[in-house]
């Protein structure tokens, strides 16, 4: 059974300055997905940020971070398909990049909109990680598409 974040304690892990373990990792030109560990200021302090592409169109991907262990919530996943738009519990919808925050009431299911410069999927990533306090990011090397 996942325990579940109180808002304060989520709030405090989002904010929490990490670094990575991996130093260099591959952005998959095509479907795929790559993760690597990020750390917090404590030993326990393990985080994980997972990236996927989802293949079907080349400018779709998302990013999330989690925890590692205990409860394994998501705290935070960017959402980036221009052609899928975001409906939130309340109904409005959000076209083109958003990120989910945790949200202790709804879980992941709100998100805002993220992308309003119209970034590529390369500077995305990059502003995932600084969204997500990391402040010792890998360098990310984008697979060139054959």
């Amino acid at each position: 059974m996942a325990i579940r974040l109180t808002q304060n304690e989520a709030d405090m892990l989002i904010e929490m300055l990490k670094k990575t373990v991996t130093k260099e990792l591959e952005l998959p030109s095509g479907k795929g997905r790559v993760e690597f560990d990020v750390t917090g200021d404590r030993k326990e302090d393990v985080f994980v940020v997972n990236i996927s592409r989802k293949g079907i169109n080349e400018n779709s991907a998302s990013y999330q971070g989690r925890v590692r262990y205990g409860s394994g919530a998501i705290l935070m996943r960017l959402d980036v398909n221009p052609t899928q738009p975001h409906r939130n519990p309340g109904g409005d919808k959000i076209v083109g990049a958003h990120l989910h925050v945790y949200s202790e009431e709804y879980g992941e299911r709100v998100a805002i909109p993220f992308d309003i410069e119209n970034k590529d999927l390369f500077d995305l990533c990059y502003a995932f990680f600084k969204r997500f306090n990391i402040i010792e990011p890998p360098n990310v090397i984008m697979q060139m598409s054959i």
